[in-house]
């Protein structure tokens, strides 16, 4: 990201043809409203950097095809982490997901689980169990 422009400007960089009040809007569902998606993102907490980069992935245009979420809901509140969930619902591609939030992985309907064991064994269901 620019850190130097705005969270407008960051997410308008990948998806030119998106009208701003579009991104606007998908900013605030992301919980960035008010003047954040007008303020540098360097003077944005790492939570608000956190969600301008989560913009950017779901907005480009081209879409990604594959997104790799390392344990994504660390360091966010209940509320964010029910706004990530929502913004991943829409998003169309694949994801890949790290995590040990079962509540989170229930959320976005995980269908396949792969586990590694104290041996570095992989092991591989179709059932997520909480």
């Amino acid at each position: 990201m620019d850190e130097d422009a705005s969270a407008l400007a960051n997410v308008q960089q990948v998806a030119p043809g998106t009208p701003a009040g579009t991104i606007r809007n998908q900013l605030a569902r992301l919980l960035l409203r008010g003047d954040s998606p007008d303020r540098p993102v360097h003077t944005l907490s790492g939570g608000e950097r956190f969600r301008v980069s989560l913009a950017r992935l779901l907005l480009a245009e081209p879409p990604a095809q594959l997104l790799v979420l390392d344990e994504p809901t660390n360091n966010l509140d209940i509320a964010s982490v029910e706004q990530l969930a929502e913004a991943l619902d829409a998003y169309r591609g694949a994801l890949l997901v790290v995590s040990h939030d079962v509540a989170f992985l229930q959320r976005l309907g995980v269908d396949t689980v792969i586990e590694l064991d104290s041996d570095g064994r992989m092991h591989h269901r179709r059932e997520l169990e909480g």
